[in-house]
């Protein structure tokens, strides 16, 4: 398949599989990323409790979110598995299958982050250690041959990462056992796993430019409205309308960044059986 050609057929997921939508709206998020920085507290200080209260309940919803995300990604990888076979999943399933598999897909992206941070120092701390030694002059020079290793290396890891969660969902494989097995599948087919990068990316950003096209007038109608209704009426307006179209929007993001791997995959896979 061409990039356009995954693009279509995950936007064509997206709009026929409405039930996938929870899922790819919570990948869509987690994919977006986006970390706010912690407010200060008060000169006064905040009792003790009240303290542990709010660090507790921050864990909480941390926990909470990561165990959505991973019960969320195998969700949405075994759903468009599904809508490529013409069958559907349900919501109820999407959880139970979802659940079933957060553990492997939790030691997959807890592989990949050490193997990310681990990488990155390897390759910092000689370029490090060589501009101390021989000074800023070879700054550029060596940030350039870091770059030039660094990036094919970090983009094979996370090619390895989304790989492998897909084979452990699909093919109900161990961490370490669909890890090795994406490494063998990316042997030759690296070009194809940067097909499926690019077909990812642009999807998004079509998605997105849709999204601004269709959502942008409506934000400015508002704001002009705004000035003649007042704020309350607008604001409820607006919570009525822009929330859904947004939960679409983020929605169709999800599915495509996930439905890009995990067709590509298939289509391989169907390829040598």
């Amino acid at each position: 398949m061409t990039v356009v050609e995954i693009v279509r057929q995950s936007l064509q997921i997206g709009r026929s599989h409405k039930s996938l939508w929870l899922f790819a709206f919570v990948v869509g998020l987690g994919s977006g990323g986006g970390g706010g920085g912690g407010g200060t507290a008060g000169s006064g200080g905040a009792p003790g409790a009240l303290v542990a209260a709010i660090v507790a309940a921050a864990l909480v919803a941390i926990v909470a979110g990561v165990l959505m995300r991973l019960v969320s990604e195998g969700a949405l990888i075994e759903g468009v598995s599904r809508a490529h076979r013409q069958e559907a999943l349900s919501v109820r399933e999407g959880f139970r299958i979802g659940w079933a598999h957060c553990g492997v897909l939790f030691r997959i992206a807890a592989i990949y982050v050490m193997a990310t941070l681990v990488s990155i120092f390897v390759l910092a701390a000689p370029y490090v250690l060589a501009v101390r030694l021989l000074g800023r002059g070879v700054l550029v020079p060596l940030a350039i041959a870091t770059l030039i290793v660094a990036v094919p290396w970090l983009v094979t890891l996370y090619a390895v990462q989304a790989l492998a969660s897909r084979i452990a969902v699909l093919e109900e494989r161990h961490a370490l056992d669909a890890i090795r097995k994406a490494r063998l599948f990316l042997h030759g087919r690296m070009r194809h796993a940067l097909k499926l990068m690019v077909a990812a990316f642009v999807g998004t950003l079509f998605v997105v430019a849709v999204g601004v096209i269709a959502i942008g007038p409506f934000v400015l109608l508002l704001v002009a409205a705004a000035r003649l209704l007042g704020t309350a009426p607008v604001a409820v307006i607006g919570a009525l309308t822009l929330v859904p179209a947004v939960f679409v929007l983020v929605a169709f993001m999800g599915t495509v960044q996930s439905a890009a791997w995990t067709l590509g995959y298939l289509e391989q896979a169907e390829r040598r059986s």
